[in-house]
């Protein structure tokens, strides 16, 4: 069951979680940070993702937030801004806080 209702929110999700499949950690990058990062930070961000320990915490993460699973409450009218609340599924006693906002019609991590 997912954990957003609203079904562009998990379409973009779901893309996330075909990149991650693909270990496409660039075009990941470009479609998960917000849109008014330069790209400076851009490729500074998508460098961090190659490193292994940080690319399998973050798929981790998009991928609790894909599948709903341990998702434990959302906050947010999820059209505009939604914030998930779960613990991190590779960190235990780690609770973590992803939230996403809606600029445009595009769904992005907020910065």
């Amino acid at each position: 069951m997912p954990a957003t209702s609203n079904p562009t929110l998990q379409a973009k999700l779901d893309e996330l979680m075909a990149l991650a499949a693909a270990d496409n950690r660039e075009a990941f990058a470009r479609a998960f940070v917000p849109l008014d990062l330069g790209e400076e930070d851009l490729v500074g961000y998508a460098e961090d993702l190659r490193d292994d320990g940080n690319w399998r915490n973050l798929v981790g993460e998009i991928g609790a937030l894909a599948s709903g699973e341990t998702v434990t409450r959302i906050a947010g009218d999820q059209t505009t801004t939604v914030t998930f609340f779960f613990p991190h599924p590779l960190q235990a006693k780690c609770d973590r806080e992803v939230v996403f906002v809606c600029v445009g019609g595009e769904w992005r991590a907020e910065g």
